[in-house]
């Protein structure tokens, strides 16, 4: 790993940039690469920013539509910035067939998760310790730039803590008092705390919340039995939707994952799965209160994330209803071999 000098010293002397966020961004990855960007251009740098999908209707208080683009130019950038994911694969609409663009580039990534197959010719600054990408972001530029960090650059970093952390919900011990002490940094430095509760934990919209009715409605609990494990019993909550629904409801997949909020909050459950069917592909999403390693689960699917909330994606047989049992069958055969 390259130290923050070196970052810096990259930022720095370069003037043409692009940012990209991973696909289907999230509130940390968008965070970052607006407000990484926003740092940037106040010092006179060109700035592009890219995803390969847009993000969430959640998130278009931001008017990011107005920076952020879904198809990239192959243009001529002097570095290109990897922003809360350290893998092609997280861009693959991107790079699948075009590495002979990206290898050569100059790279920086700047991420909180475990490395995975990372690209040649790359700088690389991460802490997995940390709950989100914007917060180490934060304590790189508070360092380097603070002066910079104005209302609207701390709102955008407050919003990825915030929702990496489910606001305020994921952390725990040591790690919780850095994560309020950068919070409370960000709201003297005028982030918009209100605006971000009220756009993206409260402004659901009514088909939304339909669409969380229809996932409770399919919710179904399995409880592992493991005699030989130091915890015997696991409890699994999960539901499932298909693409396809979220049209017939007209929400997107950031909406679609309320349901996952409310089944993480039942009593007395260790892991809870929202299963996805997308294409051709499984994905799901993983939750935990800490007895249950979620990223190291989704490793052993060839997927990742962090302790209490992961994910992964897999190729599908074309039934749902198959593709679930086998994953569950999976999440209880890895169970048994780390928890005995």
């Amino acid at each position: 790993m390259n130290t923050p000098a070196e970052i810096r010293e990259i930022l720095q002397k370069n003037q043409t940039f692009a940012l990209f966020g991973h696909e289907y961004i999230d509130g940390d990855a968008l965070g970052a690469i607006l407000g990484l960007g926003r740092l940037l251009e106040k010092q006179g740098k060109t700035v592009s920013y890219f995803t390969p999908y847009e993000p969430s209707r959640v998130f278009s208080f931001l008017n990011w539509e107005k920076k952020v683009k879904t198809e990239f130019d192959y243009g001529k950038y002097d570095v290109l910035v990897f922003l809360d994911f350290n893998s092609y694969k997280r861009i693959s609409a991107f790079t699948n067939g075009r590495e002979e663009y990206f290898d050569p580039m100059q790279k920086v990534i700047i991420d909180h998760h475990k490395p995975e197959l990372e690209p040649v010719n790359t700088v690389i600054y991460r802490d997995p310790e940390e709950i989100s990408t914007c917060s180490l972001l934060y304590g790189l530029c508070s360092e380097w730039w603070l002066d910079l960090i104005d209302s609207e650059v701390a709102t955008y970093l407050y919003m990825g803590l915030s929702t990496d952390s489910g606001n305020f919900r994921y952390d725990e011990g040591e790690q919780s008092v850095r994560v309020f002490q950068i919070a409370a940094n960000l709201l003297k430095l005028g982030a918009q705390k209100k605006v971000i509760i009220d756009e993206i934990f409260r402004n659901k919209t009514y088909r939304s919340v339909q669409f969380m009715q229809l996932l409770l409605s399919r919710m179904q609990k399995v409880k592992f039995q493991l005699p030989f494990a130091e915890k015997e019993t696991v409890n699994l909550i999960y539901s499932f939707y298909e693409d396809t629904e979220l049209e017939q409801y007209v929400v997107d997949h950031d909406e679609a994952d309320y349901g996952l909020y409310i089944m993480q909050d039942i009593r007395n459950n260790d892991l809870v799965v929202l299963f996805k069917k997308v294409g051709i592909y499984l994905k799901a999403s993983l939750r935990s209160r800490g007895g249950v390693d979620c990223a190291a689960l989704a490793r052993s699917f060839g997927g990742g994330g962090h302790h209490n909330a992961a994910g992964f994606k897999i190729q599908g047989s074309g039934y749902l209803e198959k593709d679930i049992a086998d994953s569950i069958k999976q999440i209880e055969q890895h169970l048994e071999q780390v928890m005995h």
